[in-house]
């Protein structure tokens, strides 16, 4: 009985000393190693760099940013990544650093690393440029009626819609920006409906109704809505094409 106290004594000392190791505590991430999680594999310091002060987000009509419109116009572009990250590193009204891509003739940058004035950085994990991909998105339709300041780009630099002067942004589907391209200029006037999100990084619409006024409006479809099937009491209409090769 005594042998088995001494073993339960020195089982529970070996216990506390163990508690007390800093080697058995759970590994601490530094801030710095936070950091490393929005580093690119990449050598970004060869692009061009770039700098300017935010007059605004470029929301998303889901929710989110998709960039950041500059003072001068310029309309600072990125990824999806990289969008997450944009809230936490500048604010409108601040100053803004980067390296990026800068339009030939467009007044766009396509950015690969933010800099913020509060010290923090996020970079892209990749250079793939993603592909064009409208948001689907449900909901009660945003109505808004206004002075076009800046035209909307996408990504890749295509035409996709306009910034008003309320910050407002309107989306439009890239086939049909392209063939009112003349509705979308600075200056114009411009009625949108659609659905889209109205938060604290702005309000930003898909629209589906789009004109100079409510009186002069056009219908317009997302870019990725499937083709139009077979009218109902159609011989074809109960067939599920993607279902004939199963």
């Amino acid at each position: 009985m005594r042998h088995f106290s001494r073993l339960a004594v020195i089982a529970l000392g070996s216990t506390a000393v163990l508690a007390a190791s800093p080697s058995s505590a759970a590994p601490q991430v530094s801030s710095s190693q936070q950091s490393q999680k929005n580093t690119s594999v990449y050598d970004l310091s060869i692009l061009p760099p770039f700098t300017g002060t935010v007059a605004q987000y470029i929301p998303s009509s889901g929710g989110g940013v998709t960039g950041l419109l500059l003072t001068d116009g310029t309309e600072v572009l990125v990824s999806q990544d990289l969008s997450w990250d944009v809230p936490k590193i500048v604010k409108p009204g601040e100053k803004i650093s980067g390296t990026g891509l800068k339009g030939k003739t467009l007044p766009i940058i396509r950015a690969f690393s933010l800099n913020g004035p509060r010290g923090n950085r996020s970079e892209d994990s990749g250079i793939s440029m993603p592909q064009h991909s409208p948001e689907m998105v449900a909901g009660p339709d945003i109505v808004v009626h206004g002075e076009i300041a800046y035209p909307l780009y996408n990504i890749q630099g295509a035409l996709v819609g306009a910034i008003l002067r309320d910050k407002t942004v309107v989306r439009v589907p890239l086939r049909d920006a392209a063939r009112i391209s003349a509705w979308l200029k600075p200056g114009s006037m411009l009625y949108a409906a659609g659905p889209g999100a109205s938060g604290v990084y702005g309000t930003a619409l898909n629209a589906h109704q789009v004109g100079p006024d409510a009186q002069q409006v056009i219908s317009v479809t997302a870019d990725d809505l499937p083709p139009a099937g077979p009218p109902p009491g159609s011989p074809g209409y109960d067939i599920i094409k993607s279902a004939e090769t199963h």
